[in-house]
C-alpha cells in the first residue's frame, strides 16, 4: 500500500472468505471472489490463472500486476514497465535446485545458466497485459489439450517452444527481466544488476532470506 497504493488494488479471494476487517480498514480496495475450489492448492490455483474467464473479469484494465503475499516492491516503476510494451514480465527462474541460492561470487555462473537455459518467468510477482493473455489462452485452447502444469510455465517457457504460440506473447530477455524482479539466487542477481535492486522480489522468505534482511524492514 505504501508504494503502489495510488493504483487500483483488487484482492482475489475464495467466495466463502469474509474480509470485513480489511474492508473497513482499507475502503478503497476492491474484491473479486472465485469459487473456493481454486484455492485448495497450487494445482487448482494454476487452473484459475490459465482460464480465460479469470482475465475477462479484469478486461476493463490493460495490465494487471499479480502480487502474491510473498512478494515485496521497493519502488514505483509500474508505469515504466507498462510502457515497455511487454505482454508478460516476471522473475527469470530455473527450476533446478542448484540455482536456488547462488552467492554473489557465483554471479557469472548464474548469468551463464540463465543465458543458456530455457527459463520460466515466475508468476508470483508478474505484470500481465490482459488482452494478450485472453488472446493467448484462446489460441492455446484451440490447438492443444488442457494445460496441467504451473501457469507461469505456460505463458513463458512454453510460449517459446510451442507452435503457433511463439508469436503471441512478448517477453523481455532474462537480463532485463532481472531488473523487474528477483526470485532465486538474489545475491547473484544483485551482482548481475550492478547492485541495484529491482522493482520488486518474490519468495523472499524462501530463497536466501539472509540476503534480503538488509533491504526488507519486515524481516
Amino acid at each position: 500500500m505504501l508504494v503502489l497504493g495510488k493504483y487500483p488494488i483488487t484482492v482475489m479471494k475464495p467466495a466463502s472468505l469474509k474480509l470485513e476487517a480489511i474492508e473497513e480498514k482499507y475502503p478503497n480496495i476492491t474484491y473479486e471472489s472465485f469459487d473456493d475450489q481454486y484455492f485448495t492448492g497450487t494445482s487448482s490455483y494454476n487452473q484459475l490463472l490459465i482460464s480465460q474467464a479469470f482475465y475477462e473479469r479484469f478486461a476493463r484494465f490493460e495490465y494487471m500486476l499479480i502480487y502474491q503475499l510473498d512478494a515485496f516492491v521497493f519502488r514505483d516503476e509500474l508505469k515504466k514497465w507498462c510502457k515497455a510494451g511487454y505482454d508478460y514480465v516476471g522473475s527469470p527462474t530455473l527450476h533446478q535446485e542448484q540455482y536456488n541460492a547462488y552467492p554473489a561470487s557465483r554471479s557469472k555462473l548464474y548469468a551463464e545458466a540463465l543465458k543458456s537455459n530455457r527459463f520460466v518467468l515466475n508468476g508470483g510477482l508478474s505484470l500481465r497485459r490482459i488482452p494478450a493473455f485472453i488472446r493467448y489462452i484462446k489460441i492455446y485452447n484451440f490447438f492443444y489439450s488442457s494445460w496441467l502444469g504451473n501457469e507461469d510455465m505456460l505463458f513463458s517457457q512454453e510460449a517459446t517452444r510451442l507452435l503457433p504460440m511463439r508469436m503471441w506473447m512478448r517477453k523481455p530477455a532474462w537480463n532485463e527481466a532481472l531488473t523487474f524482479t528477483y526470485e532465486k539466487s538474489p545475491a547473484a542477481a544483485y551482482k548481475i544488476t550492478k547492485e541495484k535492486l529491482p522493482f520488486g522480489c518474490h519468495a523472499w522468505e524462501k530463497y536466501d532470506p539472509d540476503f534480503w534482511r538488509t533491504f526488507i524492514p519486515l524481516m
